[in-house]
């Protein structure tokens, strides 16, 4: 895939920094790693990223730190604070409240989804790598599903729901849920409709039978079958991952004798973002395949 020498500096950038998120780089030093002049540097990060460096790194840190805040429940804000590279719980508060409109306490109990993700939807150019796509044959897989409704990046807002509702009533424990995928089949491009129209499933595998309740959770079988599986790293975010889907659509299959379904593809996410960088998060697009007609 074509990908400007710039756009691989700056993807450079931004995986130095997801690296290292709490070092405090200077503009030198990242421009050095780009290997540009510092003010050309300065102004080609903000036009590909959409934020200047330094804006990145707090979005990075801000980030990490909200995953903690929510999913660290042991930590008090000062360590979480700490850890995110702020000198003192105060620093962090000021910083976490201008960009989130929330104050980490706040964001804790109960967390606004949508301006959190607005505030991290920056542009990672997509990092230069051939794609490697398969052909695997996977079975039937039974699932506790629910549907989320509305903006992309609330998902994290159901996927929140599902999970501990299966925790709750006793269907997965916490550990065992660590051992297991995500699944996303998504109804429509939420590029293509309309924030309010866009539909996903949110998928866990789980083999029992899930009662009926008032949360919208059931159970649902998965369908198996041929799929062209294409490794994806990096953020889980819908332009990238729509040009990856347009990959396997437009370059690979038509060297091949197979053609799409027309089915949804279904999303395997194998690592939380708690746990990893965006840059490191690992995804498996599996798009439903036939033999040409």
């Amino acid at each position: 895939m074509a990908i400007s020498s710039i756009e691989e500096k700056i993807n450079r950038v931004c995986y130095f920094i997801e690296d290292q998120p709490y070092e405090d780089f200077s503009l030198q030093d990242l421009s050095d790693v780009a290997e540009l002049s510092k003010y050309h540097f300065q102004r080609v990060f903000k036009s590909l990223v959409g934020v200047t460096p330094h804006r990145y790194i707090l979005l990075s840190r801000l980030r990490r730190a909200s995953f903690e805040l929510l999913y660290r429940r042991d930590l008090k804000i000062i360590d979480v604070a700490m850890s995110a590279g702020f000198e003192s719980p105060e620093a962090f508060t000021r910083a976490f409240t201008r960009v989130f409109s929330q104050t980490p306490k706040a964001f804790r109990t109960q967390p606004n989804w949508s301006k959190w993700a607005r505030e991290l939807a920056v542009n990672i150019p997509a990092r230069k790598l051939q794609y490697n796509v398969n052909v695997f044959q996977y079975p039937e897989r039974k699932c506790a599903v629910i549907t989320h409704r509305g903006f992309y990046f609330e998902g994290l807002k159901t996927f929140d729901k599902l999970v501990n509702w299966l925790i709750d009533n006793n269907y997965i424990t916490e550990d065992k849920l660590k051992s297991l995928p995500l699944l996303v089949i998504p109804n429509a491009n939420p590029l293509e409709v309309e924030e309010s129209e866009y539909t996903c499933e949110h998928c866990i595998p789980f083999e029992g039978d899930i009662a009926p309740n008032d949360e919208g959770i059931s159970s649902a079988m998965l369908p198996g079958g041929s799929f062209a599986v294409l490794t994806y790293v990096g953020p889980r975010e819908p332009n990238g991952i729509s040009y990856a889907i347009q990959y396997i659509l437009n370059e690979w299959m038509p060297n091949t004798e197979w053609e799409w379904t027309g089915q949804p593809s279904i999303f395997v996410f194998d690592n939380s973002p708690l746990l990893f960088p965006d840059t490191e998060l690992i995804s498996q697009i599996c798009l439903p395949i036939q033999p040409k007609s």
